[in-house]
């Protein structure tokens, strides 16, 4: 992987978007643009004398532009400073009571994060939603959380002299994941994943849910011959999670976990780390029992897992470095 600073100064005028005015990769003050909409439906940013803007009923910062899409929308795109940006995306990510520590790695994180998707290959760099960062606004931001990225501005993670791609999730359940076994990429040296004794009271380190067969069957039916008369975890990774589960009707069929949890939904197939996968017939209307531990992808920073290391004396950057080994931490 290229450093992304030397691909950039290698571009050199090249590589500067004007939007707003605002030179988006000035790295005295690095600046991001962040996808509010993707479909403006008509609407038109208002602008406040404070320079914030209303849109969608939520206040935003940043300088607002429209942009067209490939599908004929409008687009809307804010150009933003990374730390403005951060001070809606902290306190929805780890919550403002969690230890300072806590906070302030989670900023280090997201903002690592948030420079890494940079790119001339579109009008935006990162979206506003769950699949980049949520990003609140303005309503969303909360004053121990910024002051949490005010005391970690400018740090950033770095591998080999570039900058380190970084995950997060809310709980590994004990081991965090294996970003190549998960995302079938490239392994990388600081996301193969760590033993973590920090998660264990988080709400979700273990847990247990249960749906009616026949939705199981609705879901899969049609590659089991439509029963579902058995099930089994196969191939575990490094870390111990299982990569799919075998359904038994009258044809087997192997299903990636992230199809599974697709499938059936993140609120019922909580993590990617399945424990058991069982058949419960003793009910008047059979259940899939669903097993398992940790919350989200399990890759990179566990959220619970900061929190608690936090709590026991630790700083950011021993969180970080502990979450990400082999890393380092820009001096911001």
């Amino acid at each position: 992987m290229i450093a992304r600073a030397l691909f950039l100064k290698g571009l050199g005028a090249a590589a500067t978007i004007a939007t707003g005015g605002i030179d988006v990769w000035d790295p005295l003050s690095p600046q991001i643009r962040v996808l509010v909409a993707s479909d403006t439906r008509g609407e038109t940013p208002q602008v406040a004398a404070d320079g914030t803007f209303a849109f969608g009923g939520k206040r935003w910062r940043g300088a607002p532009s429209t942009v067209g899409t490939s599908d004929g929308k409008m687009a809307l795109v804010t150009t933003i400073d990374v730390d403005l940006y951060l001070q809606g995306v902290v306190p929805l990510e780890s919550p403002p009571s969690w230890p300072a520590t806590a906070l302030q790695a989670q900023a280090i994180v997201a903002r690592t994060f948030a420079l890494g998707r940079r790119t001339l290959s579109r009008a935006w760099d990162v979206r506003a939603d769950e699949s980049d960062q949520r990003w609140g606004g303005v309503e969303a931001e909360h004053p121990a959380a910024t002051a949490a990225i005010g005391a970690s501005r400018g740090r950033t993670l770095l591998y080999g002299g570039g900058p380190a791609q970084v995950f997060y999730s809310s709980c590994c359940g004990g081991h965090t994941a294996d970003s190549a076994a998960v995302w079938s990429g490239v392994p990388l040296p600081y996301l193969r994943g760590v033993d973590d004794p920090y998660c264990t009271p988080a709400p979700d380190y273990r847990w247990s849910r249960t749906v009616p067969l026949e939705r199981a069957v609705a879901a899969f039916g049609a590659r089991t011959g439509g029963t579902l008369t058995g099930t089994a975890l196969t191939d575990p990774d490094p870390t111990g999670r299982p990569r799919g589960v075998a359904l038994l009707g009258t044809t087997v069929a192997t299903i990636p976990v992230a199809d599974f949890r697709r499938a059936l939904g993140s609120d019922v197939v909580r993590s990617l780390w399945l424990r058991a996968v069982r058949i419960d017939a003793t009910q008047a209307a059979p259940r899939l029992v669903i097993e398992g531990s940790g919350r989200g992808h399990g890759v990179g920073l566990c959220q619970w897992g900061a929190k608690f290391f936090a709590a026991s004396g630790a700083s950011a950057a021993q969180i970080v470095a502990f979450y990400f080994p082999g890393t380092s931490l820009t001096n911001g």
